[in-house]
């Protein structure tokens, strides 16, 4: 099985999961010329109920988005969803209690907004395209080749698939386990700086979302490590299912824009990642026992395995073939703080709560212009936003 992904051909032979076609240029404008937004209230104190409604009197030319999960309130926000006039500066009523609203949020940052009489008035900045991602709350950690998405799994927000029932704590701190321990692998193998070195595009990282941000149900938990190709091009998405005992059980694989079909990889079978060029990067193998191992095709690989008796919910370790063996273990307080152990290393990550934005510096200033800039020096460039994988 791992020789059908080794060529370009090959794989794209195989069954593929289409996961959402990206449309562009004019194929993206409605005929209306309107986009779609969605609107985060959070809220101050614990107000029973939505803190905000559009008031329709305020944009004659704007719509509520009726799509399921598109809206939702919790008590942590209130989400509203929009479809607005394209590229218009706007000024948007909402109707709510007095003083319930503490922030107004579009997309991953803040937009204006003042209370009056009866709700407030949000400050619409002119939206080129949909803006639909302000209700997801992830920590995006970027190193090079590679961006890690975390999602903080609030109780208070679950929604969709997870909105009843049992909560997934146990599934979603193996995730945590596992998200870390594939980026201590994509580090010890040189992966990231390999993929960007080539242009081969970016590996992302991501656990599953339980609040089921603008329809995204996330179900059930799962972990991936995918390769994004340049330009979205292309992306080989792998959703490993994460069982009730914290231990992995199989593969589903498919390719973003692809032609709709599946592939299952059990236990014991290997999946490998290829780039644009057909050339095989690097391959999965979820073992017998349930653990993770990731490596470069036809070389040893780097193996993850719980930290004890239990699934990974407790703790992982990362065994190379150089013979290192590092423990990873992660704990999220949903406030604001993200502890990572690896090895003798502990991490401590500061996000907004509101909206999982990273709030610790990522890079180093640079050294003053005097300062030679060798290639381990070099003043880093802008880094582009990762796209999350809807």
């Amino acid at each position: 099985m791992e020789a059908e992904a080794v060529s370009r051909r090959g794989f794209w032979a195989m069954p593929l999961l289409l996961l959402t076609a990206t449309p562009s240029g004019a194929a993206a404008q409605r005929a209306d010329d309107s986009v779609q937004i969605v609107l985060k209230f959070a809220k101050r104190g614990s107000p029973g109920g939505p803190v905000a409604r559009f008031d329709p009197a305020s944009c004659p030319a704007c719509t509520p988005v009726s799509t399921p999960l598109f809206n939702a309130d919790n008590p942590r926000e209130t989400v509203v969803a929009l479809r607005v006039p394209r590229r218009r500066t706007l000024e948007l009523g909402f109707t709510g209690p007095k003083g319930a609203v503490r922030r107004v949020i579009l997309s991953g940052g803040d937009i204006p907004f003042r209370p009056v009489a009866g709700g407030v008035l949000v400050q619409l900045p002119p939206v080129a395209s949909d803006a639909i991602t302000a209700a997801e709350v992830a920590t995006h950690i970027v190193e090079p080749g590679m961006v890690l998405r975390f999602e903080h799994a609030d109780p208070a927000r679950r929604a969709g698939a997870y909105a009843t029932g049992v909560f997934p704590d146990l599934q979603r701190r193996a995730a945590d386990t596992l998200e870390f321990a594939q980026r201590e692998v994509v580090r010890r193998l040189g992966l990231g700086e390999e993929v960007e070195r080539l242009g081969l595009g970016r590996i992302q990282i991501m656990g599953f979302d339980t609040n089921a941000p603008h329809g995204h149900s996330d179900a059930p938990p799962h972990i991936h490590m995918h390769l994004r190709w340049p330009s979205d091009t292309g992306t080989q998405i792998g959703h490993f299912y994460i069982g009730p005992d914290g231990l992995l059980s199989h593969n589903i694989v498919g390719v973003k824009n692809g032609d709709g079909s599946v592939r299952r990889y059990g236990r014991g079978e290997v999946f490998t990642t290829i780039g644009p060029d057909g050339r095989a990067v690097y391959s999965h193998r979820i073992t017998p026992e349930g653990w993770l191992e990731i490596g470069r095709p036809g070389a040893a690989p780097c193996r993850i395995r719980p930290d004890g008796s239990a699934g990974f919910q407790t703790g992982g370790r990362v065994d190379c073939p150089d013979g290192s063996s590092t423990r990873i273990a992660v704990a999220d307080d949903l406030a604001g703080t993200l502890t990572v152990v690896s090895g003798g290393v502990t991490e401590l990550f500061r996000y907004d709560p509101d909206t999982g934005a990273l709030l610790s510096p990522a890079a180093a200033p640079p050294p003053p212009p005097s300062v030679f800039f060798g290639p381990e020096t070099r003043a880093p460039g802008p880094v582009p936003n990762p796209a999350s994988e809807q």
